[in-house]
């Protein structure tokens, strides 16, 4: 049996899957060596180069410290992971890859410098007519490039995975879409934060209060009164002395005589209730201050964009090479620019 075991490498034991068409209908393909190559490209690499040319020829960016570059590093090790072991860089990524990287990256750069093409999606409203047909032009060369992408993976016979899969790249869009509204909705009418929070502590609240033990009838002394003590510890509750009232029915000339024990009414155990529900434990949420919620408004950038689209670059063809290289590096350009910038951007009052 050991004589027809495989002798396999410790960097070469990760799986890489090689099909008839060179990994492209497998899901899932690795390779160590070549992705260390890809994330320093993506991570380093493309970010430092692209860093020195914008402050030589002083291009649009943002201001970035030392934490913020380590920042991007770390995230990007993340998103290149992903886009390498799912969109077939184990089999693809080579000299038309990181040629085309750079015109991309470079290209894009100088492209989004002209006057009125510096223009954000949010604010497609105001966009200039120059500005419209530049973009348009740029979505049919997407489309034309899909349309060949469809038809080689038509004819590799995973069709019916590949267009399924793309539906769900797009989810990014129409699902982060749905939580701006959930959200936007939530900060209107749960200004005390969720519903359910506030739900399961008041179920927690009712429930302690009627288990908690009856308290205790004690006698009074002849020569001053003394007042029954609860036996349970009415801090875990986080309830005030209110929540139980003891009356004194015996007074200093008076005979010994128990007390009696009211309860609180249920009006009273519901005031006490909801006092306790007012300002629930957030954590770095001062007593008695408003939460932190905010609205959301949506901002798609063109990092996020080229970033799916590089998921489906995934055949060992020039074209596909090439296309993969032009959208790495307009996603590079993004990120090493502007950094990984969320989809939903805070709205504070």
């Amino acid at each position: 049996m050991a004589s027809d075991a495989i002798d396999i490498g410790f960097l070469d034991g990760c799986f890489l899957h090689t099909d008839a068409d060179h990994g492209a209908s497998t899901l899932v393909s690795f390779h160590f060596v070549r992705f260390i190559l890809f994330a320093l490209l993506l991570t380093v690499v493309g970010p430092f180069v692209y860093r020195l040319t914008a402050a030589f020829f002083d291009l649009e960016r943002d201001f970035k410290t030392v934490a913020d570059h380590f920042d991007d590093v770390t995230s990007g090790l993340i998103y290149a992971y992903l886009v390498f072991t799912l969109g077939n860089y184990a089999h693809t990524f080579g000299w038309t890859t990181l040629l085309f990287y750079f015109i991309g990256l470079f290209g894009y750069s100088a492209l989004v410098e002209v006057p009125f093409l510096r223009v954000s999606i949010p604010g497609w409203r105001s966009w200039s007519i120059r500005a419209w047909a530049v973009n348009l032009v740029g979505v049919a060369l997407v489309l034309v490039a899909a349309g060949f992408h469809i038809r080689w993976a038509w004819k590799a016979g995973f069709l019916q995975w590949y267009l399924p899969l793309f539906v769900l790249a797009t989810a990014t869009l129409w699902l982060t879409i749905c939580v701006q509204k959930l959200n936007n909705y939530c900060t209107d009418n749960c200004p005390h934060g969720l519903g359910i929070e506030r739900s399961v502590r008041k179920i927690a609240l009712v429930a302690l209060w009627r288990i908690r033990p009856r308290s205790k009838p004690v006698s009074a002394n002849a020569g001053r009164p003394q007042y029954a003590e609860s036996v349970y510890e009415i801090g875990s509750l986080g309830l005030s002395q209110n929540s139980l009232h003891m009356e004194q029915t015996s007074s200093p000339d008076s005979p010994s005589q128990p007390l009696r024990d009211t309860r609180t009414s249920r009006e009273e155990r519901t005031t006490i209730i909801n006092e306790q529900l007012t300002n629930l434990h957030y954590l770095n949420v001062r007593t008695g201050r408003p939460l932190p919620v905010c609205k959301c408004q949506l901002h798609l950038h063109h990092w996020q964009i080229f970033y799916i689209l590089a998921f489906f670059t995934r055949f060992d063809r020039f074209a596909s090479a090439a296309c993969a290289g032009l959208v790495l590096g307009i996603f590079t350009q993004g990120s090493a620019a502007y950094g990984y910038d969320a989809m939903l951007e805070r709205k504070h009052a």
